[in-house]
């Protein structure tokens, strides 16, 4: 796996998002996040780390750090106002037990091409035992998808683990596979205290003897504290939720859930770098919609893939399994996440014949495929793939899928709503970055090339403008991640 950023390109995308992108406010700057969302910041602006105010926004801006915010005189599609108060989060504080599989504390943390390092380091620098700070969004089992890797200074005076409770007894719970002493530490917020199942944060005294596979044992606080949407009833209020899917029931009552809050869809609701189908455990995405307030139910009007996803099927040999790290199919390799779900113990245990298997996943910026889902199809067969996902290249009549060769001579072809077009229309109508489904094709197993099948154009819009009402308010409520840095640092007396 790459685990380096390619800093001469950040840096210029960051000094253009510094030159362009920020928004100026009275007295301040601004913030982008989910790059679409541009928010002016003034005088007036709260501004906080972990809920402590500080009195500016540091570190190279912010960039990979998951906020909570709340906006007022927003925009309909909730892409410009005013902040009035974000919170800066740090999900992890701790030590690095492992550096392949990663792991602070003793919980899974997944790296990728995305993942902001801040103020220059690298991946190479970090070594068993370093402090660092994590930024980044928890699955339900507990385990990070990591957006912004961060090393102070100064020793840790505080140490901080995000998660689930699982396997509560009287003295102690698991995060993961952390094992958390509770001893005489103040639980807040727990309103029928703890039970397994419940998001905590837990804060700790930093431990000189914690090693790999140490119970924490200097627990100080432990507060339940929800991932999703906070607020007080009384409203309906538009939304900007970011989060890792933790149970979905599309079929039954056409909802989903991100850290227990209920996302409801409908047939308007639109789906961008993916379908519904897509929205199973563990997915990322960012959901935008209207919350009730006193419910804390979202009925979404669109959902963003925060990667752009994609679905293999084909036949794979036992030797095309590398139990533990990575599993290929039509010649790429895909790479295991903690966020897996291996349901037939694929990944861990092989397969002992050649098998049809299906892998959904997504690519990071830099194309490297992750797997999310790995399942058994039945028997293998060659003349009844799939491959789903973004064009990479075209070469009439050749296209490429994250790489797959397809070779379009013999296929049917579908426009977006599933009527048939011909190969000329077809090629007019795709462009590199729009995603396809090719279904019900053939791969010649020795040079792994894609052939016949239904293609069908699956690009969905990514425009922001999706008029919804706003209820008579002009505020809302977000949870996400800092993208762009601001242009200036900021004057003194933010309060």
């Amino acid at each position: 796996m790459k685990r380096h950023i390619k800093y001469l390109w950040l840096f210029l995308m960051l000094f253009a998002a510094s030159a362009n992108g920020a928004e100026k406010g009275q007295g301040g700057t601004g913030v982008s996040i989910n790059d679409i969302r541009h928010f002016d910041i003034d005088e007036n602006t709260i501004i906080k780390e972990d809920d402590q105010v500080i009195p500016e926004i540091r570190g190279q801006g912010g960039t990979g750090f998951k906020v909570r915010y709340r906006i007022e005189n927003v925009n309909q599609d909730i892409t410009g106002g005013t902040v009035q108060e974000i919170n800066f989060i740090n999900t992890h504080k701790g030590p690095v037990t492992s550096l392949d599989p990663f792991k602070i504390f003793n919980v899974d943390a997944q790296l990728t091409s995305d993942t902001f390092f801040d103020d220059g380091l690298i991946f190479e620098q970090i070594v068993v035992g370093d402090e660092l700070k994590l930024s980044g969004f928890v699955d339900a089992n507990s385990s990070l998808l990591v957006s912004r890797v961060e090393a102070d200074d100064e020793p840790l005076t505080e140490w901080k683990l995000s998660g689930f409770v699982s396997g509560l007894s009287a003295t102690q719970f698991n995060i993961q596979n952390q094992v958390v002493m509770i001893g005489s530490a103040a639980i807040d917020d727990c309103d029928i205290g703890l039970s397994n199942g419940l998001f905590v944060e837990i804060k700790a005294t930093p431990d000189a003897s914690f090693i790999p596979g140490s119970s924490l044992n200097t627990v100080t606080k432990i507060e339940c504290k929800p991932e999703g949407i906070i607020t007080l009833p009384g409203d309906v209020i538009p939304v900007a939720l970011e989060g890792m899917v933790d149970s979905e029931n599309i079929d039954a009552s056409n909802s989903f859930t991100i850290s227990g809050q209920q996302i409801l869809v409908n047939a308007s609701t639109v789906y961008v770098n993916g379908e519904v189908d897509d929205i199973v455990v563990g997915v990322k995405v960012e959901v935008e919609g209207l919350m009730n307030t006193t419910t804390s139910v979202i009925d979404a009007y669109k959902v963003k893939f925060k990667e752009v996803r994609f679905k293999f099927e084909e036949p794979v040999l036992p030797s095309e399994v590398n139990t533990g790290s990575f599993i290929t199919l039509f010649g790429k390799n895909i790479y295991m996440t903690p966020q897996l779900r291996d349901e037939d113990g694929i990944m861990n245990s092989g397969l002992p014949a050649e098998t049809q298997v299906e892998v959904r996943g997504y690519a990071d910026s830099e194309g490297i495929l992750y797997a999310t889902r790995v399942r058994e199809r039945g028997n293998p067969d060659a003349l009844d793939v799939n491959v789903d996902g973004m064009v990479t290249a075209i070469n009439n009549p050749e296209i490429e899928i994250f790489g797959v060769k397809v070779d379009t001579t013999s296929s049917l072809f579908l426009d977006i709503n599933g009527q048939p077009i011909t190969a000329s229309q077809f090629f007019a109508q795709i462009d590199i970055g729009t995603e396809l489904e090719v279904d019900d094709a053939v791969v010649n197993e020795s040079t792994q090339v894609v052939s016949g099948g239904v293609i069908q154009i699956d690009e969905n819009d990514d425009s922001s403008q999706i008029n919804q009402p706003k209820q008579g308010v002009n505020e809302a409520l977000g949870v996400g991640t800092i993208t762009g840095r601001p242009d200036s640092i900021f004057s003194d007396g933010f309060e």
